[in-house]
């Protein structure tokens, strides 16, 4: 037994281990490539076919600027009418309210 495990080892050439590993390898990439492309096509699908999934609703961030250490200006959509808020101190105070810029999309 002991002299067959020996041939058998001695027989198997290294570059024959070697493509076999590379196949193993190829392989492998091959199906990581195939799942991350599936990931690619679940999340396009939904974002095709779901647009409500990750809407926040009727309220819209558009865009905010720090001011201070802990205070801020926050520009928020709600309906066609945009809000300018502070926010700071535990506070949320509206500055300016004024129509949606360019009406309706």
């Amino acid at each position: 037994m002991k002299r067959i495990a020996t041939g058998i080892i001695l027989t198997a050439s290294p570059s024959a281990w070697a493509a076999g590993n590379a196949a193993g390898v190829a392989g492998m990439l091959l199906s990581l490539l195939l799942i991350l492309g599936l990931f690619v096509l679940a999340a396009w699908l939904v974002k095709r076919y779901l647009p409500q999934v990750g809407k926040s609703g009727p309220v819209r961030l558009v865009g905010a600027t720090m001011v201070g250490p802990r205070e801020r200006v926050v520009v928020v959509e709600v309906e066609d009418t945009w809000l300018v808020l502070g926010v700071g101190g535990g506070q949320v105070r509206t500055l300016h309210t004024l129509p949606r810029p360019g009406g309706k999309a």
